[in-house]
């Protein structure tokens, strides 16, 4: 381990003041002073001032805090993590989730055989891959290592976040996304206002939006999380019709995962509903409304189940003969989710 990591490492245990790190550190004290610099430099690490003494801790954004936890997790496991980090070892980290053989990882890493092999046996000896077969070596990582699913988790950071649907004009933002972008987000956003759905956990910035932040398991397409909202209030009031405000809806995408789940009656009714709204101006592709039509379902399905209890107003009858669905529906709470757009 280099200095600047060792700085880093000591640091990320605990704050820690310069003249702790020179006297407990095995290096020359011009040697750890300049490590410190150089990672103050880099921004890993600040200078705080406490009761007249200068401390070190980790900068306060995702990526250091994330370093943070991988740093204390690897010391944990007994394996280096300045050596986990470097470029070419996390280039074959990396690979190994396409090919497994030497020979397609040097293709792939752009690496000699004897760095593969070197880089293979490191990642081997700390546990996080196992070698299928010797020869000729196959290599594969070990899925459920705690330093496997972190390094996943940090690589992922550096992808640019996907926002199911924006606000369009109301005075918040509701974003859906994974567990791991939720933790990035709560470190970039807790400066502003937001809020974690299920959790009563809200806090309120001096400016900007209310973000409203919903985790799920694993990222969803728009498609899959339009159709897991459009048999439910809140989804056909509000957030299905954002979704196809946005425009960023693959109709096609749409249908296929309609047809799997034996909704075309139920989504094809509701397309057809917006689109006749005077504010939607026939948002939805005519095209479209047709192929859901000609692919009704025999069977007569209730929309919406939730809803049933408040009964009707009249205007369902001549969707429900066209779409053969049992509608309970809403309409004013639509009507009012469409002008707030």
């Amino acid at each position: 381990m280099n200095i600047k990591s060792a700085v880093f490492g000591m640091v990320c245990i605990k704050p820690q003041t310069i003249r702790d790190i020179k006297e407990r550190l095995p290096y020359a004290p011009d040697s750890i002073y300049n490590g410190i610099e150089a990672v103050v430099k880099e921004r890993k690490i600040v200078k705080i001032k406490t009761d007249g003494e200068t401390r070190l801790d980790i900068t306060k954004d995702y990526k250091n805090q994330k370093q943070k936890e991988f740093f204390i997790k690897s010391l944990s496991y007994g394996a280096d993590p300045e050596i986990l980090l470097r470029s070419h070892t996390l280039c074959v980290w990396r690979s190994l989730d396409l090919v497994t053989s030497v020979s397609d990882l040097i293709q792939k890493t752009h690496l000699s055989e004897k760095s593969v092999r070197k880089f293979l046996k490191i990642l081997s000896n700390y546990g996080l891959v196992h070698f299928e077969k010797s020869k000729p070596i196959r290599a594969s990582k070990v899925k459920d290592h705690p330093l496997n699913v972190l390094l996943d988790s940090m690589v992922k950071e550096n992808e640019t976040k996907e926002r199911i649907y924006s606000s369009g004009s109301s005075p918040f933002e509701e974003i859906v996304t994974t567990p791991d972008e939720i933790e990035k987000m709560l470190y970039e956003k807790i400066d502003e206002s937001l809020a974690i759905k299920k959790t009563g956990f809200m806090v309120r910035g001096k400016k900007g939006k209310l973000s409203i932040l919903e985790s799920v398991a694993t990222k969803q397409s728009l498609e899959d999380f339009f159709i897991s909202k459009i048999m439910t209030p809140e989804g056909v009031e509000d957030i299905c019709i954002k979704i196809l405000a946005s425009k960023k809806m693959n109709y096609e995408a749409l249908f296929r995962r309609a047809v799997e789940k034996n909704l075309v009656n139920q989504i094809g009714c509701y397309l057809d509903i917006i689109n006749n709204m005077k504010h939607m101006k026939r948002i939805v592709p005519s095209k479209t409304i047709e192929k859901f039509s000609n692919n009704i379902l025999d069977k007569t399905v209730v929309f919406l189940k939730d809803e049933k209890r408040y009964g009707k107003s009249g205007w369902e009858k001549k969707y429900e003969k066209k779409w053969n669905v049992d509608i309970y529906l809403d309409i004013g709470a639509i009507e009012h989710g469409v002008r707030s757009i």
